[in-house]
């Protein structure tokens, strides 16, 4: 298929058809649900229509639609963490009352370290979480951030010094 094969709808379909499933699949690997996977490789294809007459496609389509199904799929996962902080406030009584002593000392733990996280930039927060709390590499935090992978560790480091600092004498967490 050219660059521009995905103008007309028809073409379009065609494209679809043929990397949909391989792209759900590849997304999967990452986010161990279909479903999901499903949902961001159909969020990808719509961002691809709806951008067709402005995107320049400087490697094969195929190397360009794993790359943008990956960054989709990283938008994804920052939208569910964010989701996830936000809502943290109101489900602490829900999640304490349904919790055993070992999953509450976890959830408390890291409470506090989200607590702590406030006081970062957000920037480097954001880092921080994708790599901390998401698992992604500092290579996928880079690519995705558009942002050199060494930048990635300065901040991460940066977060960590952060939290030696704020956390060491924190009688909830070394009693």
């Amino acid at each position: 298929m050219s660059q521009n094969s995905f103008r007309t709808p028809q073409d379009f379909e065609k494209l679809f058809k043929a990397y949909f499933e391989p792209l759900v699949n590849f997304i999967n690997k990452y986010l161990n649900d279909h479903e999901v996977s499903r949902d961001v490789v159909q969020s990808t294809f719509l961002k691809l229509w709806k951008n067709r007459g402005e995107i320049e496609i400087k490697t094969s389509i195929k190397s360009y639609l794993y790359q943008m199904a990956k960054n989709t799929m990283l938008e994804h996962i920052k939208k569910q963490k964010l989701k996830q902080t936000e809502s943290l406030d109101d489900s602490v009584v829900e999640k304490v009352m349904d919790s055993n002593i070992e999953e509450f000392d976890a959830f408390i733990v890291r409470s506090i370290i989200e607590n702590s996280l406030k006081s970062v930039k957000e920037k480097s927060r954001e880092i921080f979480i994708l790599n901390k709390f998401e698992g992604l590499s500092y290579d996928e935090i880079a690519d995705f951030l558009k942002i050199s992978k060494r930048m990635v560790d300065y901040n991460v480091g940066v977060v960590l010094k952060h939290l030696r600092t704020s956390l060491k004498n924190h009688p909830d967490l070394f009693n």
